[in-house]
């Protein structure tokens, strides 16, 4: 298929309307097409947007919000009216109706946002645009640190509500995916000043990270496939690149897991890939067909745990084998891919239901049993740090890690990962002109925040200085001062 097919298409692609056929062709053309990519990724979050509008405890008037935020210029007012049409032709629900008029209302209206509350509010900075109007400056005020607008970057490659897109730090280099004509190619800057050191000689699809000597990400192979690569970090030039070895294109691809022993993890749709970091050669791989798409990797000592929707699995780290398996048995097989993580010999898993609800697990490793288990909202983001776990759905949550039982909750909207440094819980909220929020990490109460952010990738703090890349494509490095 062509672009032009593809786009005609979007509407029921994004909601499994099509003939079997075509889903797979318009997958296969979204595998080697970052234009229409990016599109489908607009279409989702819309319609995630709308599915949300169901929810009885979500306020109408932050849903209309939320809708006015996700939709890009490039899904015009006749394609949302398309949209909102199949929607109700296929769920027939209330909600969709709702919805329906709020989208019509968000693709031809043109209605002035609502200033934000100053009140609590310090180094604030309202911007509509952060490569137009300068950030830089000194911004403080009483009980927070001051801030100074190091440098900024333009030209970062966008997609609101991927998470493929977002920026590592390492070492003395920012790494980005970088917008290349039509192409993305990643891109490394200097963490001081921002000047740009070296462009990859490939094209790469994002899911950046790094370690001393490389930087991998992943990138097109041959026939809509995904390699996963490795870039010399001096020079940006390939190293190796491991092809993907499933015949069928990768369903919500995952970015590969760092292991220790020079070893590197990449799960892809139902296999895990344990590669060597030096030469890319595989050391073993391992198919875990039953239960849908694998999460990304966890090690806890010589251990690799990944998850499906409807188990746990540990694997010999350095042979693959199958050490043993918990079914979550009440937890009945979502969809999507879970979230991992873990700590203090505990694995933290979070399991997507579908209608907006995930299910939270907490699993002790020498016994291999579940500790706790509950059901909240749809989980974006999940980490634990100290005897807390970090979570984010419709609000950011702060769970005690031993019993589940919720310590704090911020409202939030957006799909910003929570990232947590010296005590400081730091997410972006996207709602009105956005907002980058520093909380307590132990009371959840907010301490500052700074207006004019929107953004979909993590809040990034190194030695004093926090990295941000923003919806508009532009990366910022922030100086705390104090």
């Amino acid at each position: 298929m062509n672009c032009a097919e593809v786009n005609q298409k979007f509407e029921l692609f994004v909601l499994g309307g099509l003939p079997k056929s075509e889903q797979v062709a318009i997958a296969e053309h979204l595998a080697t097409c970052s234009a229409c990519s990016a599109t489908e990724v607009e279409y989702r979050l819309l319609v995630t947007k709308i599915k949300e509008a169901g929810q009885p405890n979500l306020p109408r008037l932050d849903f209309a919000r939320m809708v006015r935020s996700a939709v890009k210029a490039e899904i015009r007012s006749m394609a949302l009216r398309s949209l909102a049409r199949r929607i109700m032709a296929i769920t027939g629900s209330a909600a969709c109706l709702l919805a329906a008029c709020v989208i019509w209302h968000a693709g031809i209206r043109d209605t002035a946002p609502r200033q934000p509350s100053s009140s609590n509010q310090v180094g604030s900075l309202v911007t509509t645009n952060a490569s137009e109007e300068s950030l830089s400056g000194a911004l403080s005020a009483s009980g927070a640190p001051p801030f100074l607008h190091a440098w900024q970057h333009s030209g970062a490659r966008s997609v609101p509500g991927s998470m493929a897109d977002g920026v590592a730090v390492h070492g003395q280099n920012v790494y980005l995916l970088q917008q290349h004509g039509q192409q993305a190619r990643v891109g490394a800057l200097d963490i001081e000043t921002g000047q740009q050191k070296w462009l990859s000689d490939v094209q790469s699809r994002g899911y950046l990270l790094a370690d001393d000597a490389r930087v991998y990400c992943l990138a097109p192979g041959d026939s809509g496939k995904l390699n996963l690569v490795a870039l010399d970090a001096a020079n940006g030039k390939t190293l190796w690149a491991y092809p993907q070895q499933c015949p069928d294109p990768l369903r919500s691809p995952c970015g590969p897991t760092l292991l220790p022993a020079g070893r590197i993890c990449w799960t892809a749709n139902a296999t895990v890939h344990v590669l060597s970091r030096a030469n890319g050669e595989p050391l073993w791989t391992r198919s875990i067909p039953d239960g849908g798409l694998l999460s990304a990797a966890a090690v806890v000592n010589s251990n690799l745990y990944v998850a499906t929707n409807i188990g746990l699995y540990c694997l010999n780290m350095t042979t693959g084998e199958e050490s043993w398996r918990l079914a979550y048995g009440d937890v009945m097989s979502g969809w999507g891919r879970p979230l991992l993580d873990a700590a203090d010999g505990e694995i933290y898993a979070s399991v997507n239901l579908g209608l907006g609800a995930s299910r939270l697990l907490c699993v002790e490793l020498t016994g291999h049993n579940i500790i706790w288990s509950k059901v909240v909202g749809h989980v974006t983001d999940l980490r634990t740090i100290g005897d807390m776990l970090y979570l984010r759905d419709q609000n950011v949550q702060a769970l005690d890690r031993t019993t589940g039982q919720l310590i704090w909750t911020f409202p939030a909207t957006g799909c910003n990962p929570v990232t947590y440094a010296e005590g400081l819980t730091y997410f972006v909220d996207s709602g009105n002109h956005g907002r980058l929020v520093a909380l307590n990490g132990h009371t959840g109460g907010k301490l500052w925040e700074w207006v004019g952010i929107k953004s979909c990738n993590a809040f990034i703090k190194v030695d004093g200085t926090g990295f941000i890349k923003t919806h508009d494509g532009v990366v910022h490095a922030i100086i705390f001062k104090g």
